[in-house]
């Protein structure tokens, strides 16, 4: 018997509740998505995907329910003008890797998972992987 691996892609303002392993995008440039999308192929197990794009969806709540709950987020904080005020809320999770291109402002004082790639904190390490 093979386990079949689904991605359930998840917006504002559904939420899942299940043993997959969930993950958060915010903001991601349509080429960390394609990237992801590439990385997201070698996973072993079913992975609910929560898609946050301020430019689409304005649901503050929804994000913020979410953020507290998954097991992994990805934030691309220089796509993130909107939500500019939440990003170190964001930041002072353990579990959230973010991309910038910005050095003036020293996010590593919050966070030391930055990444130049999102399929870097994908393939670095197998973080998808439980167990």
């Amino acid at each position: 018997m093979t386990n079949e691996v689904k991605m359930n892609l998840i917006t504002p303002p559904d939420v899942l509740k299940n043993e997959n392993v969930s993950v958060l995008l915010i903001n991601l440039s349509e080429f960390d998505k394609s990237n992801f999308n590439d990385a997201a192929k070698e996973l072993k197990q079913s992975v609910n995907l929560y898609l946050y794009d301020e430019d689409e969806q304005n649901d503050i709540g929804w994000l913020i329910t979410v953020a507290d709950s998954v097991d992994y987020i990805f934030l691309n904080i220089d796509n993130s003008k909107k939500i500019e005020w939440l990003i170190g809320w964001i930041l002072n999770y353990s579990n959230t890797f973010y991309l910038t291109s910005a050095e003036h402002i020293p996010y590593n004082k919050i966070n030391v998972n930055k990444v130049y790639d999102i399929t870097q904190a994908i393939e670095g390490v197998n973080y998808f992987e439980r167990s």
